[in-house]
């Protein structure tokens, strides 16, 4: 059967699109996954891959990105390929025999709070230090900033209301700093109050709702005019954020509300960096440690 990928994909966005809980970065991640296992066809004049077109992707894949892209763009092409079986009579999805990746249990990457504190002070445009405040402040995604509008800022309570995974909601509560620097920015577009306003809470230099691409690239540019060694993402913020909080004390299960995540273990991987600090504390004062020192 002769099957036109690119007319399926466009019934699949429409699917997507009425999908509840989807994001706008995940659908462009879906989108842009079949697009690309698509554009390596058009290149090879195929179609509907065969087992050996399936192992050349894959290859191409494991050449260009990590284990964690890889089992999403899996999953995103599986997903259009059993949309194409089920509305299109395909005999078989391509990809059902490829097995999804074993995670590597990496440790999350995290700045120290002088690095934090250096690079947020030497911004000097209002909203990309909102942006920066506002990150480090609440330990937010990146997709959910995007989503962000300013009715969603209660600076009489100060606390935020973020749109999470699966569309669901959280009250996280903001640093003082963070929603002065806000405010300020808010102001100097006009909003005395951001409870009262429906625009977009950072906006691009065309007046539009900045997206995740472009506050990866201002959070990009302002670590790198700061000279700090490492990559910095809106996502090493976050576990910047958490490893603070947890090195201050907080609660375990506080963190995790605010991070929003659905299981706790998600955000015990923190506790390895705590514990791993406490021993070095530990090595360096408790006499019992240094007794090799004695001998």
């Amino acid at each position: 059967m002769e099957i036109d990928l690119d007319s399926s994909l466009n019934q699949y966005k429409m699917f997507l699109l009425a999908q509840k809980g989807l994001s706008p970065e995940t659908y462009r991640a879906y989108v842009g996954d079949i697009e690309d296992l698509i554009a390596f066809l058009d290149d090879r004049k195929a179609r509907v891959p065969d087992r050996l077109m399936v192992r050349s992707y894959m290859l191409r894949l494991h050449s260009r990105y990590s284990r964690s892209t890889i089992n999403r763009k899996l999953s995103s092409i599986r997903g259009f390929f059993d949309f194409v079986m089920e509305r299109q009579g395909l005999d078989a999805n391509p990809f059902s025999h490829v097995r999804s990746l074993k995670k590597r249990e990496e440790l999350p990457k995290f700045l120290s709070p002088e690095e934090m504190a250096d690079m947020i002070e030497g911004v000097g445009p209002l909203r990309d230090r909102a942006i920066l405040e506002l990150f480090y402040s609440t330990g937010i995604r990146v997709s959910e900033m995007e989503s962000m509008n300013c009715m969603d800022v209660d600076k009489g309570s100060g606390f935020i209301l973020v749109t999470g995974k699966g569309s669901k909601q959280r009250r996280v509560p903001v640093g003082k700093k963070a929603l002065s620097v806000i405010c300020d920015y808010l102001e100097g577009r006009g909003i005395s109050d951001p409870l009262y306003c429906a625009e977009p809470l950072f906006l691009n230099s065309r007046g539009k709702r900045l997206r995740s691409r472009s506050i990866r690239l201002i959070v990009d540019q302002w670590s790198k005019r700061m000279g700090l060694s490492r990559h910095v993402s809106p996502h090493v913020i976050r576990h910047t954020f958490a490893t603070h909080m947890l090195d201050a004390g907080a609660d375990l299960r506080a963190i995790q509300e605010m991070l929003g995540h659905a299981s706790l273990s998600t955000t015990q991987r923190y506790t390895h960096l705590t514990l791993d600090k406490l021993m070095d504390v530990y090595d360096k004062a408790h006499p019992k440690a240094k007794e090799d020192e004695w001998k």
